[in-house]
């Protein structure tokens, strides 16, 4: 069985188009961490995905939000876990604290990240890194789709408030439409220390995208049910898996 599911998550990933990923670190030195760094992972990506449908009549075109059942923990664990003890780093889960969970909207979904975390957000990351006795956080949180996030790789005839994990249907394919798979979904990891906070390496998920192809047009389409949009799940894991490996390969550990 796991063979098998590792042979589906591969033949997922081969299918993943690419669009080419902003070059936040592609200009820089890795950043070098010690083995046997600890290294708290903190998710603020809520179970949900957004809908967003092109209707003939752009009257009729919505954005709507439905909530899976899938542990995003889960799933972020999957995609980093085994490659950060590969590279010898201690993969270390931590609940967001209340404070870091406030400031989500401010630091991350509205925030420009492509030069590094927000001065008035440095606090925050380090409280939640000083609770678990860690220099070093990866962060997953929701972006938008918008120049701030996306730069040149903001996906097209989309609203720009599409945020996290979600998908398009246009109307006019009819029941040939397969549906766009994105993944509007900031991966950051940061050093924290005396001095503050330093981005050192940064994953734009909005350069994955994937097709839907067993998607079928429901009887209605602002109300797909949950075994449909279970089907997402695989999609979403494969585009996540990509977006960790290329994160861990912005730094060096020795």
């Amino acid at each position: 069985m796991k063979r098998l599911l590792l042979s589906t998550l591969a033949t997922l990933l081969a299918s993943l188009i690419v669009t080419g990923a902003p070059g936040w670190a592609r200009d820089r030195a890795p950043k070098v961490i010690a083995k046997g760094t600890q290294v708290g992972v903190v998710n603020l990506l809520t179970a949900e995905v957004m809908h967003y449908h092109a209707a003939k009549d752009m009257n009729d075109s919505f954005l709507k939000i439905q909530t899976v059942g899938w542990s995003v923990e889960d799933m972020l664990a999957t995609a980093l876990k085994d490659n950060m003890e590969h590279l010898g780093l201690v993969y270390t889960p931590l609940e967001p604290t209340d404070a870091l969970e406030r400031t989500r909207e401010s630091c991350f979904v509205n925030a420009s990240l492509a030069n590094g975390v927000p001065k008035n957000c440095a606090p925050v990351l380090t409280e939640q890194a000083s609770s678990a006795g860690v220099n070093l956080l990866i962060l997953m949180a929701p972006g938008l789709n918008n120049e701030s996030h996306a730069g040149s790789a903001r996906l097209e005839n989309v609203s720009a408030m599409m945020r996290g994990w979600g998908f398009l249907t246009r109307e006019r394919a009819g029941p040939k439409d397969k549906p766009t798979v994105f993944n509007e979904v900031e991966l950051l990891l940061v050093g924290v220390g005396p001095d503050g906070v330093t981005l050192y390496a940064r994953q734009w998920g909005g350069v994955y995208t994937a097709q839907w192809q067993t998607y079928t047009v429901p009887a209605d389409p602002r109300q797909l049910p949950p075994e449909q949009l279970d089907q997402l799940q695989p999609l979403y894991a494969a585009m996540l898996s990509r977006q960790a490996k290329d994160l861990l390969d912005q730094v060096h550990v020795e």
